[in-house]
């Protein structure tokens, strides 16, 4: 998995996360999630992306917020794969997914 967290672009992410989430354009959102979901292809995360776009497009906020507070903590758990500046990276991007999620409770 720490391959393919390697090839996604994960500043463009952190910068969308740390901003206002409800300002993203949907169509933007589900090109980023398309993008993170086809790299992590046949993992627990990709399988957690898929909800969250079916949860994007009903607008089942309850649900984003659950679905991102556990990418989160997915994510998080998925720095320990990564090595130097991608480990920082993935860690902070698993904090801003679980930020994101409690903020829209």
């Amino acid at each position: 998995m720490a391959d393919a967290i390697q090839n996604v672009d994960i500043d463009t992410t952190i910068s969308a996360l740390q901003g206002d989430l409800t300002s993203i354009p949907t169509d933007q959102a589900m090109a980023v999630i398309d993008s993170w979901q086809q790299q992590l292809s046949g993992t627990d995360i990709a399988e957690d992306l898929g909800e969250l776009k079916q949860a994007i497009a009903s607008r089942d906020t309850a649900t984003i917020s659950e679905i991102l507070v556990d990418l989160g903590e997915d994510t998080r758990d998925a720095s320990a794969n990564a090595s130097g500046n991608v480990a920082t990276k993935v860690q902070r991007l698993g904090e801003l997914l679980s930020q994101a999620g409690n903020s829209l409770k």
